[in-house]
């Protein structure tokens, strides 16, 4: 393992210090190698966690608990990202059925996360990891930002320009490409007057056109549609409703 996947691997399991990883968050947000392998490294993880969360509210703990050596306890997984740290999978024999038990379960009943419906989750567990610090000092020029957008735009298509996407109270501060189970996933960066992110997401799914549809999850609000075979979001930290305007602003022109 490298040092940058062992601080990958850390911000996984939400073990790094806040210097470390608003540091390494900055990283993520421009250097597209660091991106690819932390959707690797969580994405090996989180189906797992996922399954292994649900299956142990399932499971009888007593019987299971009373199956563990004597002076052994079972272990509870840390909720706060992607169910249980991915350098605690190997905790014991009986730990290693239930993961296991966990993985088939996940996998047949949900699809490993519903393969394509499954990137609004993907795209709300590293939005939930953003800080008002990750874009906060980003301003681009004009022509940075005609550049940023014009790449993401070979890659997903779309009418991405610095006039369609412009929101009112949002500051352009970042365009850049990640991929969703081999697909080209756009995400464009703004930050309100506080600093704080909010992100339009274009993944290029083939996906029938869809209206807005919105929901919460956590802090996060999140309005998605889709149209001309390719999904749209638009997520941050704000209410419900406020997420639905601005898709309804971007929906016509992008």
């Amino acid at each position: 393992m490298t040092d940058d996947d062992a601080e990958l691997v850390a911000l996984i399991d939400n073990e790094l210090e806040e210097s470390s990883r608003a540091a390494l968050l900055a990283r993520l947000a421009t250097d597209e190698r660091l991106r690819q392998r932390y959707e690797e490294l969580r994405q090996t993880g989180a189906p797992l966690a996922a399954a292994f969360d649900a299956l142990l509210e399932q499971a009888p703990l007593a019987r299971l608990c009373a199956m563990l050596p004597v002076n052994e306890s079972l272990r509870q997984p840390s909720r706060r990202f992607a169910g249980f740290a991915l350098r605690d999978l190997a905790a014991g024999f009986v730990i290693g059925v239930l993961v296991a038990g966990a993985a088939a379960w996940a996998a047949s009943t949900f699809g490993l996360l519903g393969g394509k419906e499954g990137w609004r989750s993907a795209v709300a567990e590293y939005t939930d990891l953003y800080t008002n610090e990750t874009f906060g000092h980003r301003n681009p020029d004009a022509a940075m930002q005609v550049a940023q957008l014009d790449a993401v735009r070979a890659k997903v298509g779309g009418n991405l320009t610095p006039d369609t996407i412009a929101l009112p109270a949002l500051r352009f501060a970042a365009a850049f490409m990640l991929s969703y189970q081999g697909s080209p996933l756009g995400v464009i960066a703004y930050v309100d007057p506080s600093g704080a992110p909010v992100l339009l997401c274009v993944l290029a799914s083939r996906a029938p056109d869809a209206p807005i549809r919105s929901e919460r999850r956590g802090d996060l609000a999140l309005a998605s549609w889709s149209d001309d075979g390719r999904s749209y979001l638009v997520i941050g930290r704000m209410l419900e409703e406020s997420a639905v305007s601005l898709a309804q602003v971007l929906k016509p022109r992008v």
